[in-house]
């Protein structure tokens, strides 16, 4: 069996979960099944590194841009040049597997598609994302499931969002939940032994800040909550935008919340295990892989009220109305209470092990097979 994966999230993303999960299925994918050959192929620069395994050949396919210069004069012509070029490198596709990590579409392709929809927030936060560039995707989004064999949701969830938004056919649709990295596990306060900008306790955000996350709402509840004064922030994320720093200014609490850049799994792995809590505020999410790798840390998790974070952490986590900060407050004071041996932090233990990448890429090996045999 043959696929053929447009690696763009590689060209996107420095990390993130999108990425994260064809770097962690792909290897398992060509293990579990010998006659898989993946060709992974890239249009640009990599902002990460690639998965790697003897069946998988990274094909590095010239951007056009950089060839048809002056660009004034050849702009009109750089998408037809760009499919010629791309159909001439990988073939008809006849008897394969397309399987775009970012909603892309194959030309003239003779094979099956296959894809994986991660969440719906684009479309169910367009006032948000209102960007010419934020449209132009969501059409492409939409071309893509529509045009798919068959379609990958993450959850439940996003499997109904994607029914209410595209009216696809449910026959199409396998949900394929996320899995957790084997280096997330309860770990030793002693073996904890990298820096950190204070020895305080202290509660732990991490991920994008996209204002669906909720961010702002969490500092907003946290610089008005009387524990502030014992047990600091941490956020692991990219820089502060020049609007956060002033938020934190304003609130009073710049001292207070500290930020972590450029984390590693293994340094992540030690927060989780010496974090007060996750607190994980989001008003959306298509599924939320720090809930698992809290899980599996025995970190205790406070979170928001939402359908992904139900399905996924159960009754594990310390719930809060998202928009309600009094309510966040009140789940901190506990989370505080309860400490990390706690009747929830057990069961987060025992129901993280509902999740793997070796059930994900195993899954994922039945639907390109089930999409050969029986294409739509």
């Amino acid at each position: 069996m043959r696929a053929v994966v447009d690696g763009l999230i590689y060209q996107m993303q420095f990390r993130g979960g999108i990425s994260r999960l064809y770097s962690e299925i792909l290897p398992r994918m060509c293990d579990l099944d010998d006659s898989l050959r993946i060709t992974l192929f890239t249009e640009g620069r990599l902002k990460q590194e690639l998965p790697k395994h003897r069946h998988i050949t990274h094909l590095a396919i010239p951007p056009m841009k950089r060839y048809l210069r002056p660009r004034r004069v050849w702009r009109a012509i750089v998408p037809q040049a760009r499919r010629f070029v791309r159909r001439l490198w990988i073939g008809s596709g006849k008897g394969q597997v397309w399987h775009s990590t970012y909603y892309t579409l194959p030309e003239r392709w003779d094979g099956v598609q296959v894809v994986t929809v991660h969440d719906m927030i684009h479309e169910r936060f367009a006032h948000e994302f209102n960007s010419p560039w934020h449209k132009w995707l969501r059409e492409r989004k939409r071309d893509c499931v529509l045009a798919a064999d068959r379609v990958i949701c993450v959850s439940e969830t996003t499997r109904r969002d994607v029914q209410r938004f595209y009216g696809l056919d449910g026959a199409k649709i396998r949900v394929i939940p996320h899995g957790r990295g084997d280096v997330f596990r309860p770990v030793a306060a002693d073996d904890c032994s990298f820096p950190l900008p204070t020895a305080e306790p202290f509660l732990l955000y991490v991920g994008s800040r996209a204002p669906y996350k909720n961010f702002q709402g969490l500092v907003r509840a946290y610089s008005a909550w009387p524990g502030r004064d014992e047990v600091a922030l941490m956020v692991v994320g990219q820089e502060w935008s020049a609007d956060e720093g002033r938020l934190l200014r304003e609130l009073g609490i710049e001292g207070r919340v500290y930020l972590l850049t450029d984390v590693d799994d293994e340094v992540l792995c030690g927060l989780y295990n010496r974090a007060v809590a996750l607190v994980f505020p989001s008003l959306y999410e298509g599924f939320g892989i720090p809930l698992l790798e809290a899980m599996a840390c025995g970190c205790p998790i406070v979170a928001s009220r939402i359908p992904s974070t139900l399905e996924v952490s159960g009754d594990c986590p310390i719930y809060f109305e998202p928009t309600d900060m009094d309510s966040l407050r009140a789940a901190l004071d506990l989370a505080l209470a309860e400490g990390r041996d706690s009747a929830r932090v057990r069961a987060g233990l025992e129901r993280v092990k509902l999740y793997s990448w070796d059930k994900a890429a195993q899954q994922t090996l039945e639907v390109y097979h089930s999409a050969l045999s029986n294409p739509e």
